[in-house]
């Protein structure tokens, strides 16, 4: 076995601790495209290398298969993997793989549900709002809502809303939700992205209605309005509500002044992120095969 074919999980799993210990001082937009990179790139390098760590071991039990196997798939010094690696690897392997068609088959289910009965939402006496997405979605509110603020506080709630559809946000939530759910170590990263899409979200509507303070008084309002007894209504990963996540974080950063726009350092930072890993994972790749290194 290469010891370098664990090195692109190990630089992923380290990039998204570092992530989640520091603060980054980037609009909420950069940080939430950096958070969902981060998670990508974690859950897609560590579960590739469980898998390539399997096929080895599979190539080990079965060599004649292995013959059928292309050049790529194979480790580059063709050396058997022992039992205590490659078992565990297979194991966690399937276990991810199970946790993800789970995942995905709950939010589908629960998406649907939604859109075949918004009155469920619409009648509730809860205050909530939700952004639906793709053909048929938009922007629900309950009665409980509409009951509770007024003609601009409203107008606050759909700008923000309209920023989870216009933005596409539950690709985001989508990514995080997979990746927390098949690799529980990024729940954390995962709860970050989640804030990081609210507070974009809350820029959006800030800006949209001109008074950042009328915005960071309904998210208060809308969560005094909601008793911790009150169900949260049918959220899904892929459906936010307006007061999902850090209502504190998120009116404290309201009453503060606007964050810088990032124009330059937000798109370097995010490209510079996503090239250096790819570089290191490809370098990687390539050595494996070219030098033959092994762990020992």
């Amino acid at each position: 076995m290469i010891w370098l074919t664990c090195l692109p999980a190990t630089l992923a799993l380290a990039l998204g601790a570092a992530l989640n210990a520091v603060p980054l001082p980037l609009h909420p937009a950069w940080t939430a495209r950096l958070l969902a990179t981060a998670a990508v790139m974690s859950a897609t390098t560590v579960i590739g290398t469980l898998l390539f760590i399997g096929l080895n071991y599979a190539a080990t039990l079965f060599p004649r298969a292995a013959d059928r196997l292309p050049e790529w798939a194979l480790f580059g010094d063709d050396r058997p993997v022992h039992a205590a690696l490659g078992v565990p690897a297979l194991l966690l392997t399937v276990l991810c793989a199970s946790a993800a068609v789970r995942i995905v088959s709950r939010w589908t289910a629960e998406l649907r549900r939604v859109k075949r009965t918004p009155e469920s939402i619409v009648g509730s006496d809860v205050p909530l709002a939700l952004a639906v997405p793709g053909r048929g979605g938009g922007v629900l509110v309950s009665r409980g809502l509409l009951n509770t603020l007024d003609r601009t506080q409203l107008q606050a709630v759909f700008h923000h809303e309209a920023s989870h559809l216009r933005h596409r946000h539950h690709h985001y939530l989508a990514v995080g939700a997979l990746a927390a759910g098949t690799l529980p170590f990024l729940r954390r990263l995962n709860a970050r992205l989640r804030f990081a899409l609210e507070r974009w979200a809350d820029e959006d509507a800030a800006e949209a209605v001109g008074d950042r303070g009328l915005v960071a008084r309904t998210i208060a309002q809308v969560a005094l309005a909601r008793s911790p007894a009150d169900p949260s209504g049918p959220s899904a990963p892929s459906l936010p509500a307006f007061t999902d996540s850090g209502v504190v974080q998120r009116v404290q950063a309201l009453l503060g002044s606007a964050p810088a726009k990032n124009t330059v350092t937000g798109p370097v930072v995010l490209t510079g992120a996503g090239l250096c890993t790819a570089v290191l994972v490809s370098t990687a790749w390539q050595l494996d095969h070219a030098l033959g290194l092994s762990i020992l």
